[in-house]
């Protein structure tokens, strides 16, 4: 390159003076009023030239001063990247080992160099959060909202802290931007429903779980949203019905049996709304035909006290004996049969009825304490002591508790809904300790 440049200025040289040999000639320059110069024509080729040199000379400074210094103004930017890159590296370490003194400190000096670390004022605002330090909290997390408005993380991190402080309003308007972003986020969509479920509002929860079920689920998680769907639909059925709103709450609790014939709270339900209205003839009927659909022993003991309350104890003693002529293996059918015939006074009846049955079979605290109690009134004292001491409870009452299937939770009321697992028409009876032995089955 220098052997190229030095051929450079030797051909320029030569040219020079090959002009100069040629052009002895001179011309007038005039460089302001009055002042005029006699030049030599290879002077002022050369004055040009050297302008020319020096004015790219001034160009070339110019554009390498500036690389020059936007190198170096880079080089110092990567320099505090790396440096603010290794200080939240660290903090983000810190935090997830729960140091959070240690991040909170080397997260503020990421903020301190760089003021627009969004990150940094996150994970700021989740130490806050996780000390319950919700006024903190909301300060990162709105700083962090200046910066990036309609970012999903950052909307949710502001409606995780009015979660916290049971401030639903301000909760459903961050998850309602957050659908205005992505109006099919199934995620977001079952946080609203979770709120709307806290103050019971079942027709708005019924709205956004018909939009859940538009969004992209998996097979299981659409068959589950779909159980959902028919246990708010029976929600807002008994909703109607605790408020008198009969009509509504026979039309969708029917809808509801339609749908799933099975629905056992839906039939009970039903028939209360009958009764409400006075409809007692269509209350018979619906626990009947609920009966006949699902052999529900929760329905037959609903009859058992429907028939009783409108003094036709004889239909439901015959029902008993219909269903364990069906199924004479149903052991379960007899010890009901008997319980009833104890109810209604009729000891002799009951006493027959519950001793055919095989108690290696069926073998239960309340059999026993059925058993005590006939014994006891047939004035067999003994024979009492005897079967109370099996049932191992001598002041247990006569009453076979109601079990959730699902999670095994136990209760003396029936609810069409079980308060622990929250899972609708699970509630069955508990007989034989049924729910036990399924949660030991399922456990093993």
């Amino acid at each position: 390159m220098a052997k190229f440049s030095v051929f450079l200025i030797v051909m320029f040289l030569f040219i020079v003076g090959t002009l100069a040999f040629f052009n002895k000639e001179t011309v007038n320059l005039t460089v302001w009023q009055g002042t005029t110069y006699e030049v030599p024509v290879i002077g002022l080729i050369l004055m040009s030239s050297a302008a020319g040199v020096f004015a790219m000379f001034i160009v070339f400074s110019i554009r390498d001063a500036h690389r020059f210094l936007n190198n170096w103004q880079l080089n110092r930017r990567q320099k505090k990247g790396i440096k603010i890159q290794e200080s939240y590296a660290k903090g983000l370490d810190a935090f997830f080992a729960c140091r959070y003194e240690e991040a909170e400190d080397l997260l503020m000096r990421v903020i301190e160099e760089d003021p627009s670390h969004i990150n940094s004022m996150l994970r700021l605002g989740d130490i806050a959060f996780n000390k319950e330090d919700y006024f903190k909290a909301k300060d990162f997390y709105m700083k962090a909202k200046e910066i990036r408005p309609r970012s999903v993380e950052v909307l949710l991190s502001l409606e995780k802290v009015f979660e916290a402080q049971l401030k639903w309003h301000e909760s459903l308007k961050y998850l309602d931007t957050i659908l205005e972003i992505d109006e099919e986020n199934p995620e977001i969509l079952m946080k609203k429903r979770d709120i709307f479920e806290r103050s019971r509002k079942w027709e708005e929860i019924l709205e956004i779980q018909y939009k859940i079920l538009k969004c992209d689920l998996s097979p299981e998680d659409e068959q589950e949203e779909q159980k959902k769907l028919t246990g708010y639909k029976y929600e807002l059925g008994c909703q109607y019905f605790e408020n008198n709103n009969t009509e509504k709450a026979v039309k969708i609790l029917k809808s509801i049996i339609k749908m799933n014939k099975d629905f056992t709270s839906a039939h009970i339900v039903l028939a209360e709304a009958y009764l409400k209205d006075g409809n007692t003839d269509e209350a018979q009927d619906v626990l009947l035909k609920g009966y006949e659909t699902t052999s529900s022993l929760v329905l037959l003991v609903r009859l058992e006290d429907f028939f009783i309350s409108i003094g036709e104890p004889g239909t439901i003693i015959e029902l008993y004996q219909k269903a364990i002529q069906k199924n004479q293996k149903e052991l379960k059918l007899q010890f009901f049969l008997a319980k009833l015939y104890y109810r209604l006074e009729m000891i002799d009846y009951a006493f027959e009825t519950i001793s055919v049955i095989d108690t290696s079979a069926l073998d239960f605290p309340d059999l026993h304490i059925l058993m005590g109690n006939i014994y006891q009134r047939r004035s067999q004292f003994e024979r009492a002591v005897d079967e109370y001491k099996k049932a191992l409870k001598v002041d247990k009452p006569l009453l076979v508790p109601f079990c959730c299937s699902a999670c095994s939770y136990s209760s003396k009321d029936w609810s069409g809904r079980c308060p622990e697992c929250k899972n609708w028409n699970t509630f069955t009876l508990n007989t034989h300790e049924i729910c036990k032995t399924q949660k030991r089955q399922s456990s093993s």
